[in-house]
């Protein structure tokens, strides 16, 4: 996508916030609640050594961010992506594939091996987006679905 630019920005600053607050307004839009475990997300799980949180914005920064999403290591090898958010009038343009391709090229060159998401049935563009570039259902429970992908190049 052309009309954004990303950059890795400190998890406490304005930018994540911001995508981590509208990514939480819209699963409680969408679930009726934020579950225990999407609580307490912190800016040493994101940022580096552990992590980088991505800012997708307009060109020259005009505006708030029109998307994001944060990567955080788990463990040994194994990243998990957290809180991707686009913005709804620039969905369908790009910005997730954008971003996603980002991180997980970011992972490759930490050298972790695979990634790990969870999202859930009221998320369909999320859904879509996982399944057309290459990440695999793995589980499917009343909690949500996980998804995993394999990363080639990483080590």
């Amino acid at each position: 996508m052309h009309d954004v630019t990303l950059r890795v920005e400190p998890y406490a600053t304005d930018g994540p916030r911001f995508v981590v607050a509208r990514a939480e307004a819209e699963l409680v839009e969408r679930y009726g609640f934020l579950d225990a475990g999407e609580h307490g997300l912190t800016a040493a799980m994101f940022d580096p050594p552990q992590g980088a949180f991505w800012v997708a914005r307009r060109p020259r920064d005009a505006g708030p961010p029109v998307g994001g999403v944060g990567l955080r290591a788990v463990d040994e090898g194994i990243g998990e992506v957290r809180r991707l958010w686009v913005d709804p009038a620039a969905r369908g343009r790009g910005v997730g594939r954008t971003l996603m391709a980002a991180l997980e090229e970011e992972a490759a060159r930490r050298g972790l091996s695979s990634l790990q998401l969870a999202t859930g049935d009221r998320q369909p563009e999320a859904v879509a987006l996982y399944e057309a570039t290459g990440w695999d259902r793995i589980d499917v429970d009343v909690c949500g679905m996980r998804f995993v992908k394999r990363l080639t190049g990483s080590g």
